[in-house]
């Protein structure tokens, strides 16, 4: 039952590997609590990759110092900005109950909770920052690990080499081509 409640399932224990070395697809989510936060969807051969645990386990066995950087500091930025939102919250509800708001429509509990609601505003931009810069690092993270993942193109290229002819008709342009 609780762990039906948090959302966890053994489904969702395992890890994403990469055995395809297919790149993460990035999608914006523009829904309109992204916004303030900075949405991005990643996907891996049509599954969505939403835990930090999917991240490193394709991250961490390609040994690159950067991706592993980009992707640390992504969760720990995160971890910050979720105890931002939550001190934010506490000190809005604090506020509120124990210093006198000021006053605005002359009702002391409306007061109040107008008091809470400027305070968590404030706390909620706060948040808002800090998380947008954990997204900016796993998008980094992300490119890092689609960069390093993209095979090398196969090169080719074609070449001409224009010649001028001289004959009996006047002068003659033709080329030579090599690929």
């Amino acid at each position: 039952m609780a762990a039906a409640f948090l959302g966890f399932s053994p489904a969702q224990a395992q890890s994403i590997q990469n055995d395809t070395q297919s790149p993460i697809e990035t999608q914006a989510n523009l829904g309109f609590m992204y916004l303030i936060g900075g949405g991005m969807e990643y996907h891996l051969n049509g599954r969505r990759i939403d835990h930090y645990r999917d991240f490193k386990s394709l991250i961490y066995p390609l040994h690159d110092p950067e991706a592993s950087q980009w992707i640390r500091a992504a969760e720990q930025t995160d971890l910050a900005s979720w105890i931002v939102f939550t001190t934010g919250a506490a000190v809005a509800v604090d506020v509120a109950l124990v210093y006198k708001p000021t006053v605005v429509f002359g009702l002391d509990w409306l007061d109040r909770i107008t008091t809470v609601a400027l305070t968590f505003q404030i706390g909620l931009g706060a948040f808002a920052i800090v998380h947008t810069v954990a997204e900016g690092q796993k998008y980094n993270a992300v490119q890092r690990y689609n960069h390093l993942i993209a095979k090398p193109a196969r090169e080719s290229s074609i070449e001409l080499t224009p010649k001028l002819y001289s004959c009996a008709n006047g002068l003659v342009l033709g080329g030579q081509l090599a690929f």
